[in-house]
């Protein structure tokens, strides 16, 4: 939205709680009239009551912090925005064209923005139904996608990447045993593959959570055991490094209950 009478006047409407100069200008570059109709609809709902500041930057999303409320009760909201104009999602279409759950003839650009939207918000449902550590999912609406925020005082968790060597003070093995159990609940009972699980997806905060699933997808997926392999791989890479003796081959039969 160039016009930034109208764009403060949206913000206003929105509740912001703090907005420096940096965090207005982030506003401003991904909020465009249409998100910014989406999240006032989110507003006006009840679900947002205030929207904080920004907890993640990228090109397909960015995520800002929100107070909010969901079934009654206040809840710290991770509000992830994804870019509608945007050419990242031409690299997405593997994970969308081979799931049968949506129909993906004759869609437009913007449209495959809001399908990603809904497929994400689907798979932390059934994740989040089967047991697996994964952010609550609460609502979605177009481009934009509510669900629980990890982390503290409007702090995000770190990912094991960020944790880093810090990793090797927390008990490592538990930690890959805790991805273990979610990666096996992951694809047995909720029938997802994560399809780009690695130590940059992968919360910890006090337990382990998969975060980033809008590229997930079922069993049936053509492409869904070669994704699973890579999993494995990823996990065996990153683990190793920190003294966790495991083999993929072994893992593969855990998860599949071989």
């Amino acid at each position: 939205m160039k016009d930034l009478k109208k764009l403060d006047a949206y913000l206003d409407k929105l509740r912001i709680k703090e907005r420096d100069g940096e965090e207005r200008k982030i506003y401003a570059e991904v909020l465009d009239g249409r998100t910014l109709k989406t999240l006032y609809k989110l507003s006006a709902k009840g679900y947002i009551t205030a929207l904080g500041g920004v907890i993640n930057t990228g090109k397909e999303a960015n995520v800002f912090y929100a107070d909010g409320v969901f079934n009654g009760r206040e809840v710290g909201m991770a509000v992830k925005i994804y870019r509608i104009e945007t050419s990242e999602f031409d690299k997405m279409d593997e994970y969308l064209f081979g799931d049968d759950r949506f129909d993906m003839r004759r869609i437009s650009p913007k449209e495959k923005v809001y399908i990603w939207t809904e497929k994400e918000f689907r798979n932390l449902e059934r994740a989040k139904d089967a047991g697996v550590s994964v952010p609550e999912p609460f609502t979605y609406m177009k481009n934009v996608l509510l669900m629980e925020f990890i982390g503290e005082d409007e702090v995000p968790a770190p990912t094991l990447f960020e944790l880093g060597k810090e990793l090797r003070e927390l008990d490592v093995n538990g930690i890959f045993e805790d991805v273990l159990k979610n990666l096996k609940r992951l694809y047995r009972e909720a029938e997802l593959v994560h399809a780009d699980l690695s130590e940059y997806n992968i919360m910890y905060l006090d337990k382990v959570y998969f975060i980033d699933m809008g590229q997930a997808v079922i069993r049936r997926h053509p492409m869904a055991e070669g994704y699973l392999e890579r999993d494995v791989r990823n996990l065996v890479r990153f683990f190793g490094k920190f003294g966790v003796k495991i083999d993929a081959g072994e893992i593969l039969s855990e998860i599949k209950g071989g």
